[in-house]
């Protein structure tokens, strides 16, 4: 096993690595990609932050895959008829467990993490998977010993193939039990969700803002404007386009590009054309980006330049992103489509293709746009961003609230947003703690070419914002600190318009916390995921509580049950889960939706995330 040709760091060989089972199949080449997305990232330098991301991502999927390998094995009989292979094979399975667990530990803890370890793993998966080694033999065993009827269902372990054993019990919550809470529902409050498509809601939009600013995008230099009304013609003929080849209504089409204003033309395009958006991350794996269209059924792809590669074997319909098709439209099947109709097809970019896959409807993103617009109010004519992935939900709902404000949408290229900021100077900074992470080092630099004095007082900018975050205050000196330095700095950066700074997906850093609240930016932290279609607490910036989610966002209602988990309810949750998920029934219960996150209320009622 080696680098391949292609210069991949793990190289996947059918012959040699296939067991037959598709399933399994799909796992390892995921391990595969995981591997050399680790190697591409320490190779070509990313951040700390982007190698984290992925060894936490190994990490956890080494685990799901390993639970699940050994369930099957227990389940079709291996267990039982080679229980000392088994066993070995459980032993292997704990070993390179362990090696990703210090991989990850070592890589927290500041250490080095030499390529020579990720040769080890690599090497290590190549002798477990490959012919005549551990996973070739209950592949051998399930070709030969196992009945063609056999069905696997994940989740469900079972021994019944002899009448001297009793079946393994499994604590598995029935289907119909109640939902036990500990602690009260706290309640976001009322939300008005506008009925209908997500295409009708945005003909409202256009009604009611049609030659105001929709986007600001990037041309030869400058940002230009685009009118609501601009930006509908163009989604409606895209629509026609759509129509006039062998799409049809109904039909999921993927896309796999970067963001910019024409993938929020496609979106709306799909809408008003009645198709179901599939959003593929860019930056995903061809392997992954293949097995969401797989799982999705999407019968077309819509890709910039080279990106299709080899999925356009996967699908009936491929389209050139950068030159789509446009024709009149003589009807626009989605305005008379239903809010209760899935409008899209999202993944959590952390979670495994086969696992995940949550379908949102048009209400979820109404919902979700409007929850949005009533937790952070602002007017028309404002400008929020967007550089984010618009496959992230958490991105593509923070546009359409910024649109049902009548505000615009700056379109920021993500390798050179910090530097598009201050051409924009944006009301409202959608942003993760990367971006942070990324603004901060710039404004770091930029206090490094002022004076010794402006440095100086540079330095106490965390400590400053510690003391408004905790409660404390600030001393007297931090009114001419702001005047002298950290208002020139907002300046210089674009920050000095911002009415929100919301930060999302993940917890910031307290450091960078302190450090932005102290220089005078609002940080808001907003807690969601993709099944909440990325929204549900807001801890903003003049109510902040430290180590809080914040409280629920309209139309929210958030508890906690018995076991600690957060639960979620409302119409942001989502419609339900890909056709035959078998995780549907243990995540939506009782209208309940299960984050699958521990957590907490404090002796004040604050919730929060365990530790």
């Amino acid at each position: 096993m080696g680098t391949d040709s292609t210069g991949e760091f793990a190289e996947w060989d059918e012959e040699r690595y296939s067991t037959n089972i598709e399933r399994f199949d799909e796992q390892h080449k995921r391990l595969f990609g995981l591997l050399n997305d680790l190697h591409t990232a320490m190779n070509e330098g990313h951040s700390e932050e982007e190698v984290g991301d992925i060894l936490r991502e190994l990490e956890r999927y080494t685990e799901y895959h390993f639970g699940d390998e050994e369930e099957f094995m227990q389940n079709c009989g291996y267990a039982m008829d080679c229980s000392d292979c088994f066993y070995n094979h459980r032993e292997m399975h704990e070993e390179f467990a362990g090696k990703v667990q210090e991989l990850r530990e070592k890589h927290e803890n500041g250490e080095y993490v030499t390529m020579e370890v990720l040769t080890v793993a690599r090497d290590w998966l190549d002798a477990h998977i490959a012919a005549g080694d551990e996973d070739q033999n209950y592949a051998d065993y399930f070709q030969s010993e196992v009945s063609d009827d056999y069905e696997y269902e994940p989740g469900q372990l079972y021994q019944d193939r002899t009448a001297s054993e009793d079946p393994v019990p499994v604590d598995r919550q029935p289907e119909d039990a109640g939902v036990r809470l500990d602690s009260d529902v706290y309640d976001g409050g009322s939300l008005s969700v506008p009925e209908g498509s997500v295409a009708a809601w945005f003909e409202d939009i256009v009604s009611d803002h049609g030659d105001r600013t929709a986007a600001l995008v990037r041309d030869d230099g400058e940002f230009v404007e685009r009118s609501f009304e601009e930006m509908a013609e163009r989604a409606k003929a895209v629509a026609g386009g759509l129509l006039s080849t062998e799409l049809r209504p109904g039909d999921r089409l993927a896309i796999r590009a970067q963001s910019q204003y024409e993938w929020s033309v496609l979106d709306l395009a799909c809408h008003f054309a009645g198709l179901v958006p599939v959003a593929l991350y860019p930056s995903a794996s061809n392997d992954r980006a293949a097995q969401i269209i797989e799982r999705t059924g999407a019968t077309g792809l819509v890709a910039a330049g080279d990106e299709a590669g080899d999925l356009s074997m996967a699908v009936e319909t491929v389209l050139d992103f950068e030159a789509l098709p446009t024709a009149e439209a003589r009807v626009l099947p989605g305005l008379q489509t239903d809010g209760d109709e899935v409008a899209t097809v999202a993944f959590d970019v952390a979670a495994p293709a086969e696992k995940a896959g949550c379908a949102l409807t048009h209400r979820n993103l109404l919902a979700a746009a409007e929850s949005l617009r009533e937790g952070l109010p602002t007017g028309p004519g404002a400008t929020g961003t967007c550089s984010l992935p618009l496959a992230h939900i958490y991105q593509r709902v923070a546009t359409y609230y910024l649109w049902a404000t009548g505000s615009a949408v700056a379109y920021l290229e993500a390798e050179e947003f910090v530097e598009q900021l201050a051409a924009i100077k944006p009301d409202v900074l959608v942003g993760v703690p990367k971006m942070y992470q990324q603004l901060y080092g710039t404004i770091q630099d930029r206090l490094g070419d002022m004076g010794w004095m402006k440095r100086k007082v540079g330095g106490r900018v965390a400590s400053y914002g510690q003391g408004i975050v905790e409660g404390r205050g600030t001393p007297l000196k931090y009114r001419a600190a702001k005047r002298l330095v950290y208002k020139p700095l907002r300046r210089e950066t674009g920050l000095s318009n911002l009415t929100y700074a919301l930060s999302g997906t993940g917890r910031l850093d307290d450091h960078l916390l302190y450090f932005f609240r102290g220089l005078g930016v609002p940080i808001c932290e907003l807690y969601g995921s993709v099944g909440t279609t990325g929204v549900g607490a807001l801890n903003p910036a003049a109510s902040f509580v430290e180590e809080s989610i914040g409280d629920p966002m309209p139309g929210v209602e958030i508890a906690v049950s018995e076991s600690r988990e957060i639960l979620v309810r409302g119409p942001t949750v989502l419609g339900g889960f890909l056709d035959g998920d078998q995780t549907g029934a243990q995540t939506l219960r009782d209208d309940w939706y299960h984050t699958g996150e521990v957590g907490e209320v404090g002796p004040n009622g604050e919730l929060s995330l365990a530790e």
